[in-house]
């Protein structure tokens, strides 16, 4: 069982089920004023088209700052942590581009330096196993 993907999917869900909109033209931010019952002026901008109202910014933050500590705390686990490296190459075509930065950027890491030595040789181990199971 990779407990990763299940922590992935948990996250999605609740993330999809925090009221928020999403709008990229006027008509659709009228619809999404109904939908989250506020006006214009009650909206924040989040991400990528993302609107949320005002009075939940608090619990938005909490929502991230809880899903960041939750991705931390399986990080402990060599084997979770692993789970998760392998999934995020095989998700960012690592075997194709061999550019590591969305893979470590996808689990909340800027960048390789970032990475303590223990990290690091998880990360090796667990490109090793994905180009070795590439089929050329």
């Amino acid at each position: 069982m990779n407990k990763y993907l299940l922590l992935k999917k948990a996250h999605e869900e609740r993330i999809n089920n925090f009221k928020m909109i999403f709008a990229f033209s006027e008509e659709q931010l009228k619809e999404g004023l109904k939908e989250l019952n506020t006006t214009k002026e009650n909206l924040l901008s989040v991400f990528g088209g993302g609107f949320i109202r005002k009075e939940d910014k608090e619990n938005y933050i909490k929502m991230f700052e809880e899903i960041s500590q939750e991705e931390k705390d399986l990080f402990k686990n060599d084997k979770d942590l692993y789970d998760a490296f392998i999934y995020e190459l095989e998700n960012h075509e690592y075997a194709y581009t061999h550019d590591e930065t969305d893979t470590l950027q996808s689990l909340n890491f800027e960048s390789y330096k970032d990475l303590t030595d223990k990290q690091k040789a998880i990360f090796e181990k667990a490109k090793t196993k994905y180009l070795n199971s590439q089929i050329w």
